[in-house]
């Protein structure tokens, strides 16, 4: 089977992340894919497109603890949580870029996603990153400083400025051969399109989002009489 290289971007403090990073072994070795990891600030990329986070809204916020419970009870892996969410993941996505091109990068990621996710311990302190690399024999020496430092800071935003020039707005995202793939519900859709179960919707979708819009949903959805 052909090698495909796919992008994967996530951000830790996303459920959504995790257990797409859980499935990323299994999922990679059966379509001979490449990854490119790209740890990304979902934060950004909300202020950037004026979104919010399902975090954000007490409504979403109840629906998701249910969602994220019933998808890793389907997939068979642990879910704790987070001691906090959301939390800071500036930290992890930083230590991950540090890594970014390692061969190990994707168990990296992995680890410290299920640490969070599947474990309950927090990204927010440097013993639970340091397990990590250990875990994946990855060493950082002085990782307080490397992460602090101005060249992973921008290594990060550079990260997140290129997911938003590919159109991405959620995580996680998959890009392959420029086409976006949101969430790890999607991945199924990707895995048609590596094995060209699927032809390339461009063309179509090209012209359904040219339709004029015929309709704007105004500050009231309520008719005033």
């Amino acid at each position: 089977m052909t090698q495909h290289g796919v992008r994967l971007y996530f951000d830790f403090i996303s459920p959504y992340s995790y257990l797409a990073l859980s499935q990323a072994k299994m999922f990679g070795e059966r379509y001979a894919i490449e990854w490119e990891i790209r740890p990304i600030l979902y934060a950004a990329i909300l202020e950037a497109t004026g979104l919010v986070g399902p975090a954000e809204q007490p409504i979403k916020r109840r629906y998701t603890a249910h969602d994220i419970i019933r998808a890793a009870d389907r997939l068979g892996v642990p879910l704790v949580g987070p001691p906090a969410h959301p939390f800071n993941p500036l930290m992890a996505l930083r230590t991950t870029c540090l890594h970014q091109d390692h061969p190990r990068s994707v168990e990296l990621a992995v680890e410290l996603a299920t640490l969070c996710w599947g474990q309950g311990r927090p990204l927010t302190e440097y013993e639970v990153l340091e397990q990590a690399l250990q875990a994946t024999a990855l060493e950082t020496p002085d990782l307080a400083d490397q992460i602090t430092a101005p060249s992973t800071k921008a290594l990060l935003k550079q990260n997140t400025a290129q997911a938003l020039a590919a159109g991405v707005f959620g995580v996680p995202t998959f890009l392959w051969q420029g086409e976006v793939f949101w969430g790890h519900d999607r991945m199924d859709h990707l895995a048609d399109r590596l094995a060209g179960r699927l032809d390339s919707p461009a063309t179509r979708a090209q012209a359904w989002a040219a339709k004029p819009r015929e309709a704007e949903r105004p500050s009231s959805p309520w008719p005033k009489s």
